[in-house]
């Protein structure tokens, strides 16, 4: 049997081709940093799709796009619970998002800890949305914040109406069709990172974990402490830091997807390298604020699904 070979300038560009793909995969495994999608993200379509129609879910969290800074908003049935209210220039986008949504009361505001990227919108949401309660770290004398940020912030809640409530690990606040558990600080940390109130939430089989900024010694904590850490979805620690997220962890979570808040181009270079490789190696799916613009993931009690703007 004879073979034909291709003629040459078939050939060559074949060649070519296959030059460019080994360039291209070249580039994904050994420099992230050039702004390609990684590999979790071009094997995406095996997981979880991006399409799902999010207004058809009973239960959704929308994650939103504030740049490097933080805001989770969850909505079930008449109730809706924003944690974290971005950084100091943040409550317009947080303002159109939630007006997108039809949201003008807030059952509870969790804000996780004291840092500007968490609290910086806080005072602008309690002076122009019907706030029913608040949730913050309780500090002492030793860790009390002295920034302006948080003291435009106390100076709203003492304005408002909101009904305050200190966290306390073990904690179960439950709304008419969900509920959530405060499963950190259990005790007094000096860093702010690690005062973040940690939140659980649950409709029916499915839980959804927000980290705040807590890191690896709290995570320890909360494994040490008994309290349910599993979740289908997971709100990444300290914007995709080295210091939060550990193997230990994230093997207890077990999410099937990550969330990660972080700007475009940041000067920290959120997320960390190790822990998409750690997520890669744990084949946990992620997305990320700064490239997948808002993000929202729905419940129907049983599975989850995501929708992505971009």
């Amino acid at each position: 049997m004879k073979f034909r070979t291709l003629p040459k300038p078939l050939r060559i560009a074949a060649a070519v081709l296959l030059s460019l793909v080994l360039l291209f995969c070249a580039v994904i495994s050994f420099f992230p940093q050039a702004g390609l999608p990684s590999w979790s993200e071009i094997f995406r379509f095996g997981g979880l799709n991006d399409t799902v129609d999010a207004g058809a879910y009973p239960f959704s969290v929308h994650y939103i796009d504030v740049g490097q800074a933080d805001c989770s908003l969850i909505v079930c049935g008449e109730d809706a619970v924003l944690i974290d209210a971005g950084d100091v220039d943040g409550f317009l986008a947080i303002d159109t998002y939630l007006r997108a949504q039809g949201i003008r009361e807030l059952s509870y505001m969790i804000l996780s800890h004291a840092h500007a990227d968490h609290i910086g919108a806080a005072d602008e949401v309690l002076e122009n949305y019907d706030v029913q309660n608040v949730i913050l770290p309780r500090y002492t004398e030793e860790n009390m914040p002295t920034t302006d940020v948080y003291a435009d912030l106390l100076f709203a809640l003492d304005e408002s109406e909101a009904q305050v409530h200190a966290a306390e690990a073990g904690d179960t606040y439950t709304l008419s069709d969900f509920s959530f558990t405060i499963l950190s600080p259990g005790r007094v940390y000096a860093d702010l990172n690690n005062t973040s109130v940690v939140v659980r939430a649950v409709y029916k089989d499915t839980a959804f974990l927000f980290q705040g900024d807590a890191e690896a010694s709290v995570e320890g904590d909360i494994l040490k402490s008994g309290l349910p850490v599993s979740a289908d979805v997971l709100k990444l620690g300290h914007h995709g830091s080295k210091t939060a997220s550990s193997a230990a962890y994230l093997q207890a979570v077990s999410p099937v997807l990550a969330v990660i808040f972080c700007g475009e181009r940041n000067i920290y270079d959120f997320p960390n390298e190790e822990v998409l490789n750690r997520l890669d190696a744990m084949e946990i799916d992620y997305r990320r604020t700064d490239r997948n613009g808002n993000i929202v993931v729905v419940s129907d009690g049983e599975r989850v699904g995501i929708q992505t703007e971009k």
